[in-house]
C-alpha cells in the first residue's frame, strides 16, 4: 500500500461527503476518482514468542471475506466510519484510484466502503479496474490463465484477449471440458461482457 504524505499530509480524517453520499455506482465511481478514502492498516504478527507475545510483525491492509468466499478490501470515507469498525486501526489516506489498485494487488474482488456504517457501499471488480486505468483485457486474460493453470497445469491451455472477448485454446483438453472449467470461473465471466471463445481439437 503506497502512502501519499504529500497530497494528504493535512488530512484531518473528515468524511469525504461526495463518496459517502453517492447513490448510484456511477456517482460512486466518479466520487472515488476525484476523492480519497481511508484504508485501515493493522499490525499482523509474523512470529510469536513462547509467552504468546509478538516477536515480530508487519503492517497490512485489511480485507474481509464474504459468505461465498469473495474478498473485499475495507476502505472508509472518514475517521468516524473507521473508528466505528475498529478504533485501534491506523488510518492511511489514499486516493480512490490507489485504494482500488491496492484491492486488486491484494487479490480482492471488491472494495467495501464503510462496512460498519453510516452507509455500506461496495465497488465491484470491474469498477476497481476502471478506477486504476489498467488494461482490462490483459488483467482478465491473466486472471483466466492463472485459474486454468491451477485446474489443468501450466502449459495445458492458452488464453488470449481481444477487445472485450477472451479466446481459450488447448491441444490437450477437449472443448467440453474447457467449457465446464470456464463455467466454474464466475469472476472471469463477469469481467468478459463479449464472452469467451473456446478453441480445442476435441
Amino acid at each position: 500500500m503506497r502512502e501519499q504524505p504529500g497530497r494528504f499530509h493535512n488530512d484531518d480524517g473528515s468524511a469525504d461527503l461526495a463518496i459517502r453520499s453517492a447513490r448510484t455506482p456511477e456517482q460512486l465511481l466518479q466520487a472515488l476518482n476525484a476523492g480519497r478514502v481511508l484504508v485501515a492498516i493493522v499490525a499482523t504478527a509474523d512470529e510469536r514468542g513462547d509467552d504468546g507475545s509478538d516477536k515480530s510483525s508487519h503492517m497490512s491492509v485489511v480485507s474481509m471475506v464474504s459468505a461465498d468466499g469473495r474478498r473485499g478490501l475495507l476502505a472508509f470515507t472518514g475517521l468516524d466510519a473507521l473508528q466505528a469498525w475498529d478504533p485501534t486501526a491506523r488510518p492511511v489516506p489514499v486516493s480512490g484510484a490507489d485504494a482500488a489498485r491496492a484491492a486488486l494487488d491484494d487479490g480482492c474482488e471488491a472494495m467495501v466502503i464503510d462496512v460498519a456504517g453510516p452507509r455500506n457501499q461496495v465497488v465491484i471488480e470491474a469498477d476497481l479496474i476502471a478506477l486504476t486505468g489498467i488494461d482490462r483485457p490483459e488483467y482478465v486474460r491473466e486472471l483466466a490463465q492463472k485459474a486454468l493453470d491451477e485446474q489443468f497445469g501450466v502449459g495445458a491451455t492458452w488464453v488470449g484477449a481481444e477487445d472485450d472477448r477472451l479466446q481459450v485454446a488447448s491441444d490437450r483438453i477437449g472443448s467440453s471440458e474447457l467449457t465446464q472449467a470456464l463455467q466454474r470461473l464466475p469472476r472471469v465471466l463477469a469481467l468478459v461482457p463479449a464472452g469467451i471463445e473456446v478453441l480445442a481439437d476435441q
